[in-house]
């Protein structure tokens, strides 16, 4: 494991929190950093010791999981610990730990912490919340309702052919379900102690919606770490989806999206990057669906086809002046997803270690997300 590396007197150390299976991420942040010409290194947490992208990172830690109670502590601990200038992470119920007050604590040790603050993280993490919200700072969204209010579902059946049901509080369209409206008046004409359940869960925990038609597209809204106005937006159209997370994409002109970027920039708060699913109807008008405060899973397709999130961050976080071309990218760039796997060097107990020696591995995997 590499030296602490000091830049303008601070380690520049970023930690990626919840990295999980996102290899590409902790390469494209550790040559950020090499391309920028700043010492540092990338560290991944994860209560997985076995996270494929522990494999890609100079150190690694294991966390417990976010539902223990040891867990705040813990990450204390590291963060004590490691000393990182930057701390991203990219997990839906991490956010919210950190949204209830763990990224001020984080703040106070001098950790440069990009994430929603409570009330506007509790708006995109309920997604009746998130209508209600995007309705009243005038983001266009689709109605939404409790599946439990039998009035207001039924309100919405007469105003739309179809219907989309999901987890109030989902991630990765969790608990997604597609049903014509005579469907769901069927349903709900029935004895509640008799009929089917939908996906599993109470009726107050799901949400239903008109099923827009359209294209599906997804934006990455880019802001200084610290918040501030829109520094970037990348647009693509979505063609493919695979468990919840876009498969295939091709990239497409952002313009179309500034003025809505921006409105949810200001109206949220938005600091470092947030990924925001669209659909854009039959007739031109633009609906959101859905909001990540975080990388998501659309961002590499806007990666390969030229643009750089990972260089603006680390440039945003020590104040410096980003390459002018980082927003970029080409047009009509179609990128797929595809399987990959990475070695572990492992300790005499088997547990995983960090990837110091992986470079090759690292490197490898970098190159070969690049030509998809």
């Amino acid at each position: 494991m590499r030296e602490e590396k000091e830049v303008f007197g601070v380690m520049m150390r970023i930690i990626i929190s919840s990295a999980g299976r996102r290899v590409y991420l902790v390469t494209w942040f550790r040559q950020a950093l090499v391309e920028a010409g700043i010492e540092g290194d990338v560290y991944v947490l994860d209560h997985d010791r076995r996270a494929p992208a522990a494999a890609a990172a100079d150190g690694f830690r294991q966390l417990p999981p976010y539902t223990s109670g040891e867990y705040a502590d813990q990450l204390l601990r590291t963060v004590d610990e490691l000393r990182p200038t930057l701390f991203i992470s990219l997990n839906d119920c991490e956010l919210t730990a950190l949204s209830q007050g763990l990224s001020t604590r984080l703040r106070e040790r001098g950790v440069v912490v990009p994430c929603l603050e409570g009330a506007s993280h509790r708006a995109v993490a309920d997604k009746l919340r998130m209508s209600r919200a995007l309705t009243r700072i005038g983001v266009p969204t689709p109605r939404t309702a409790l599946l439990s209010d039998t009035e207001a579902v039924h309100a919405l059946l007469e105003t739309t052919p179809a219907v989309i049901l999901k987890d109030r509080w989902g991630s990765g369209s969790s608990g997604l379900l597609r049903r014509t409206s005579e469907q769901l008046r069927r349903w709900l004409a029935t004895d509640s102690a008799t009929r089917s359940d939908l996906g599993g869960s109470p009726d107050d925990e799901l949400v239903v919606q008109p099923d827009v038609v359209g294209t599906e597209y997804g934006i990455d809204i880019v802001t200084p770490v610290r918040g501030g106005p829109v520094a970037g937006v990348l647009a693509r159209r979505k063609l493919s989806m695979r468990n919840g997370e876009t498969a295939a994409a091709v990239s497409v002109d952002s313009s179309p999206f500034a003025g809505l970027a921006a409105m949810l920039a200001d109206g949220l708060g938005i600091q470092g990057t947030a990924d925001v699913d669209l659909m854009l109807a039959d007739h031109g008008a633009a609906s959101v669906v859905d909001i990540n405060p975080r990388f998501g899973g659309g961002y590499p397709f806007s990666h390969v086809a030229g643009a750089d999130v990972p260089h603006f961050l680390v440039a945003s976080t020590l104040g410096l002046d980003p390459h002018p071309r980082w927003n970029t990218y080409r047009l009509g760039h179609l990128g797929a997803k595809h399987e990959g796997i990475i070695g572990f060097e492992s300790s005499p107990d088997g547990s995983a270690m960090g990837a110091s020696h992986q470079e090759g591995a690292a490197s490898w995997t970098a190159r070969a997300v690049q030509t998809t």
